[in-house]
């Protein structure tokens, strides 16, 4: 019996996944296709350590025994997903060939130009920068991790990386046109997220008034000052509000952060009865608008989407739906979190993935300790 097989790897804080799918070529004759999903993890603390890349890579390649690639999957444009294969190929001359790849639909050079609401709702990143470096006192670690995980400049170069990777590449987004856009037969996909119009997942973002200036000199550090209250304005209300609406960067990050986990590409690969879900980094936002457009359905496997955190687990009510209670056939249920302790607060939430999540399926966890560095879970084995 024919066996698709889903190799889950330790990168640390991040991820990367190697699904292969029994299929057939274009005469009928039995073939092993592969999809490679993500590949990356952040830029600082333990949870980024590059040394996994390599066993990464090379299992990927000894898997592959000289073909190349048939799909690759970039979920979003967060460097916890996206640096891997450009850390790969310049700094350990390990490339792979790739035949097609799907990227996010914001991932397109001229998407900002298609759908300019979306640059529209995006805070600049580079204020918070300039802010931060002109007052390091309140950056703490946690946001020292996510200003790098969210740097436009460092996700660029790995973008620009990803769109010229493969031979044929396709922004993908729910409701596309998939015919020919992988070489597969007999499995299906179907994309439930994002939008193709990405403007709605950036929500609202707080005013802030800075103060924040640049001396004559181009390469001088920002420095914090403080704007005169107008005339007849208190002042002691007038700083207040300053103040407040300098604290509101922290929001604004999130805000950022979120936007990028929510546009996620979410597919399900239907094989053979098994329906696998791979949803990045989606979040309720994400899962909201899925489940008004109706995408969401019982599936036997789910990626637990923004490694086990409370905002990328769905809502009890849309997780019933994805995983119910009980299930509607004797098919076994698992899922896989992905994650590195204290690279982000509260995340992974176990006690919410105990409550919510392990009822309904076998949960495997691939943090420290589980498997070495750059090597991976035993097989997730479905029989078809």
């Amino acid at each position: 019996m024919d066996k698709l097989r889903v190799r889950v790897y330790n990168v640390r804080f991040g991820d990367a996944i190697l699904v292969s799918v029994p299929d057939r070529s274009a005469g009928g004759e039995p073939q092993t296709r592969h999809i490679l999903i993500d590949v990356g993890n952040v830029l600082s603390g333990e949870g980024g350590d590059d040394v996994v890349f390599r066993p990464v890579i090379e299992n990927v390649l000894e898997v592959l025994d000289g073909r190349p690639l048939d799909l690759y999957v970039m979920t979003h444009e967060h460097l916890d997903h996206v640096q891997g294969l450009l850390h790969a190929s310049h700094r350990l001359g390990l490339t792979l060939e790739v035949r097609h790849a799907w990227l996010t639909g914001s991932a397109a050079a001229e998407y900002y130009d298609t759908y300019p609401d979306a640059r529209k709702r995006l805070l600049d990143y580079e204020d918070i920068k300039r802010l931060l470096q002109a007052s390091p006192e309140r950056e703490t670690p946690w946001m020292h991790t996510m200003m790098l995980n969210n740097n436009p400049r460092s996700t660029a170069k790995c973008v620009e990386y990803l769109r010229n990777l493969a031979d044929d590449t396709a922004y993908v987004y729910r409701g596309c046109d998939l015919d020919d856009k992988h070489p597969f037969r007999e499995a299906r996909f179907h994309i439930w997220a994002p939008e193709e119009d990405t403007s709605d997942y950036y929500g609202r973002f707080e005013p802030m008034a800075l103060g924040v200036t640049r001396g004559d000199d181009p390469d001088s550090e920002p420095t914090l000052t403080m704007p005169t209250p107008p005339s007849g304005v208190d002042a002691g209300a007038f700083y207040n509000l300053v103040e407040s609406r300098r604290s509101g960067y922290v929001d604004n990050l999130l805000a950022i952060d979120r936007a990028a986990n929510n546009t996620s590409v979410v597919f399900c690969l239907e094989w053979r009865g098994w329906k696998l879900l791979f949803p990045g980094d989606a979040e309720h936002r994400s899962w909201k608008t899925m489940d008004k457009h109706d995408q969401l359905e019982p599936v036997h496997f789910l990626k637990a989407s923004h490694h086990g955190s409370h905002t990328g687990l769905p809502r009890p009510d849309l997780l019933d739906k994805i995983l119910p209670m009980p299930p509607p056939d004797d098919r076994r249920r698992r899922a896989v979190v992905s994650t590195y302790p204290d690279t982000y607060k509260d995340v992974p939430d176990k006690d919410l993935l105990d409550t919510e999540l392990t009822p309904r399926c076998e949960v495997q966890y691939i943090e420290k300790g589980t498997v070495p560095d750059g090597g991976h879970l035993p097989d997730l084995e479905f029989e078809g």
